[in-house]
């Protein structure tokens, strides 16, 4: 399946992958604004937040993904792992997964394309599911299954009827809120998480 990557993924996006055998992560497309591509989604104390990979831009040109550098410039690593300790520091999984996630971050990825897929491969570790991919070596050429762009940003999820909403339990508030990243539910889960998402 063709499809772009994103930073720590919904629940709706690990469901579409999981279907697959084998994933071909588009590399070569120009780097759009404002998608999952660098954001996701957790719940914290303070309802839904909103957590964003800053990336570097260089005014009126365009870079492709695979070239799409992360901003170091910004401190952006301290206040995602302090909204992750927040969120998660009393989830049930949270003292065995951090240490992954802190080393994951601590290799400061020069490219957005090579941090998600390492935090794509961390989860697909905790869910004991083999991660198997390639990269596109040029843009629009692909056989077989595209869901390519599907998952926007800036269409509610429940337009599209990938994901089926299974509620679980989460760390806070009274109202279950779905398709949060799939952080949400490996902290709560673990390695159950598998069977909210076939």
């Amino acid at each position: 399946m063709h499809i772009e990557t994103h930073y720590l993924p919904s629940l709706e996006y690990m469901t579409l992958l999981l279907q697959q055998p084998s994933i071909l992560f588009e590399a070569e497309e120009n780097f759009p604004k404002q998608t999952y591509r660098n954001r996701c989604l957790i719940l914290g104390a303070n309802g839904v937040e909103r957590l964003t990979v800053p990336v570097i831009h260089t005014s009126g040109e365009k870079t492709k993904t695979k070239d799409t550098k992360i901003d170091y410039s910004q401190n952006w690593m301290k206040q995602h792992q302090g909204a992750i300790q927040a969120a998660y520091g009393n989830a049930p999984y949270y003292e065995y997964f951090e240490p992954y996630l802190r080393q994951i971050f601590a290799k400061k990825r020069f490219f957005l394309v090579d941090l998600n897929i390492d935090l794509l491969s961390f989860a697909y570790r905790i869910l004991d599911v083999p991660l198997v991919y390639e990269k596109t070596q040029e843009f629009g050429v692909y056989d077989g299954d595209s869901e390519y762009d599907q998952i926007s940003a800036k269409k509610d999820w429940t337009t599209r009827s990938i994901y089926q909403n299974r509620s679980y339990r989460q760390c806070f508030g009274t109202e279950f809120v779905p398709n949060l990243s799939i952080l949400d539910l490996l902290m709560n889960h673990g390695k159950e998480s598998l069977t909210f998402l076939k």
